[in-house]
């Protein structure tokens, strides 16, 4: 079977270079990405409401006005009520934070005691004791990790303010960039970058619009469970148990984690009530929100997705986590299209 190399197949041999060349650079400024990141999410929520003004007969620059401003007035209603509360609630959180590590530190302790009593040869005690101080730092550790991640959540959303600017210049000018960009491209190749992109297109939309849709309900949902079984720190809780949820297969249990720990520390029954209203909610989404709202939306097999999930947390964190799936969507519908165009 002979492969020759024609002109259609060396353009996507160099778009696929190309690509590469650009993923890597993207690797390389990875620090500086999370506001570009955060502008494009925005404009994929946002494009809808500035499209149904323009139906209106509304000019583009002035429907984005109009939904900048609805939305400020919307957040600063938010803000005005729920942000104190929430505030209230995070000061709160780390005043208790000594009582629960010397509550961790008595548990440790007693099962310590508990455990001398019990006749076992000495090797196998020295052992054991050596991994119960062991265990006692790494949950202290842990505690110590998991406040300071709950505040760099909220402190990170305060530094990456600019991306409503990036967002607005994207919407206002989001025709002319692809205009530029198809310019770029041989007129020969531009029907079919169109076709990609559209796949690409629809498939972001989907998955963005419809994951934080599938989140935010999920957050409000565990706040009202947490409130009716009467756990501190409910929106606390409800909104890590949201943004968790953003991560496929694992956000649940990451979610769950934190809540689970601080009952635990207040009585095993409420941390068993909080295992029941977190395994509900997990049910309601998997069984009926993400069927309705996300359907298959990004085609990829569940093996798959879990390994660009260890992939992406390896190499980014819980950035990489959060964008392995819709990147590796992306990829597929390219490779798919360039294999597809390469046989043909």
């Amino acid at each position: 079977m002979n492969f020759k190399i024609t002109p259609r197949r060396l353009r996507i041999l160099i778009l696929i270079i190309a690509s590469g060349l650009i993923i890597y650079f993207l690797y390389l400024v990875k620090s500086i990405l999370p506001p570009f990141i955060f502008a494009i999410i925005l404009a994929y929520v946002l494009n809808p409401v500035i499209k149904f003004i323009e139906q209106h007969g509304a000019k583009r620059t002035y429907a984005i006005i109009i939904t900048y401003l609805s939305f400020i007035l919307i957040i600063f209603l938010i803000s005005f009520y729920g942000f104190p509360i929430l505030l209230k609630e995070m000061n709160a959180f780390a005043e208790t934070i000594p009582d629960y590590t010397n509550q961790l530190q008595e548990m440790v302790r007693n099962f310590y005691r508990d455990f001398q009593r019990v006749e076992i040869p000495e090797s196998v005690r020295q052992v054991t004791n050596e991994n119960i101080q062991h265990l006692e730092q790494l949950l202290l550790d842990s505690l110590d990790k998991m406040v300071n991640k709950i505040w760099g959540v909220f402190s990170s959303l305060f530094s990456i303010i600019i991306a409503p600017i990036l967002t607005f210049y994207i919407l206002k000018d989001s025709d002319h960039i692809s205009e530029r960009i198809l310019n770029i491209l041989p007129t020969s190749f531009r029907d079919e970058f169109i076709e990609l992109w559209q796949s690409i297109d629809w498939v972001l939309t989907k998955f963005i619009r419809g994951h934080l849709l599938v989140a935010g309900l999920v957050g409000l949902a565990s706040t009202i469970g947490f409130t009716i079984i009467n756990m501190k720190f409910a929106i606390l809780l409800g909104i890590i148990a949201g943004l968790a949820d953003l991560i496929p297969y694992f956000g649940p249990i990451l979610g769950a984690i934190p809540a689970v720990a601080l009952a635990l520390l207040n009585s095993k029954w409420q941390a068993l009530y909080v295992l029941i209203v977190m395994f509900i909610i997990q049910q309601l989404e998997s069984n009926f929100l993400s069927p309705k709202i996300l359907g298959e939306s990004v085609g990829l097999h569940p093996l798959v997705v879990i390994f660009v999930l260890l992939a992406g947390g390896h190499l980014f964190g819980v950035l990489g986590m959060l964008l392995a799936v819709p990147v590796a969507a992306v990829g597929r519908i390219t490779i798919n299209y360039v294999f597809r165009k390469m046989i043909s």
